[in-house]
């Protein structure tokens, strides 16, 4: 009789015993999952402005292409999408309008008929510098969302870094798309592709630069994460980033630069499409390694 109404006691408290347990289980994947969700949530803001910053800055020099009203419509355009949908995630994530970053994306978002149309010449110029200081503004900003407690040099060299990345992205993008308008206007000047072409080169290694200098200055605190930046896994990563993302697209605007000279267009424009590709790669693991180590490497 003893042992059975043991026995009726331990299967009548099992479920009770058990339920705690599994209600903070659930609890605590939720809690992971809104913690990854917001995580993912301010890196996606942060590249939408970062690449619509190169974007627009790679524009600055193809102010006398005669390529016609179209290509900036559409290089603008696409500045314009990146810009709107970093504020739409913004707002998601419960930002006030009067966030900053949201403030500097709209009005990088409200010059966008003045670099965008066929107006040319100053106002042109003005519109476009808008734009740029307004992404680069909204950047910053979320940086020091990310960053609350960065000193002023850290926060400096870091949206510095930010930018340059997103100039890689975006100055190789737009070569790309201004390499296949030759199709179109067959008697466009070599010098323009050749020109996007060296701030390419020019983004690449500054760069890859600003990612030296935020290794060394930090090695410290990137060494003591849970996974140190120069263990094995850690350097996996960052060689990724460096290999993937910087190294072989400079190997490919040298390979486009010796087509160019040939005035061979369209191999230059299939190096570019191939290098877009890889620096879009090394965008996303450089956000990869921002989310893991707090720094935009």
């Amino acid at each position: 009789m003893g042992a059975s109404r043991r026995a009726q006691s331990i299967l009548h408290h099992r479920p009770i015993s058990s339920a705690p347990s599994s209600a903070r289980a659930r609890a605590g994947f939720a809690t992971s999952v809104a913690t990854i969700g917001a995580t993912v949530s301010k890196l996606g803001i942060q590249f939408c402005w970062e690449l619509a910053f190169g974007v627009l800055l790679a524009l600055a020099f193809v102010p006398r292409a005669p390529v016609g009203s179209l290509f900036y419509r559409i290089m603008g355009s696409t500045a314009l999408v990146l810009l709107a949908s970093g504020v739409g995630l913004a707002l998601g994530a419960a930002r006030p309008w009067s966030d900053p970053g949201v403030v500097g994306a709209c009005v990088a978002c409200a010059a966008f008929p003045l670099y965008s149309g066929p107006v040319r010449g100053r106002v042109w110029g003005v519109g476009l510098a808008a734009g740029m200081l307004g992404a680069a503004f909204a950047t910053f900003s979320e940086l020091r969302n990310w960053m609350p407690e960065a000193d002023a040099m850290t926060l400096g060299l870091a949206g510095l870094s930010a930018l340059a990345t997103g100039t890689v992205a975006g100055s190789v993008g737009l070569a790309m798309v201004l390499g296949h308008w030759y199709l179109t206007v067959p008697n466009l000047g070599i010098a323009h592709l050749e020109r996007l072409n060296r701030v390419t080169i020019a983004s690449m290694g500054t760069s890859l630069a600003l990612v030296a200098l935020l290794c060394l200055l930090h090695r410290q605190e990137l060494n003591s994460n849970r996974a140190p930046l120069f263990g094995a896994w850690g350097l996996f990563h960052l060689g990724t980033r460096v290999a993937v993302g910087l190294l072989m697209p400079l190997l490919f605007a040298w390979m486009a630069a010796s087509s160019l000279r040939y005035q061979n267009t369209r191999s230059a424009t299939g190096i570019l499409y191939a290098s877009t590709v890889l620096v879009l790669i090394g965008t996303a693991v450089s956000l990869s390694l921002q989310g893991s180590y707090g720094l935009p490497l």
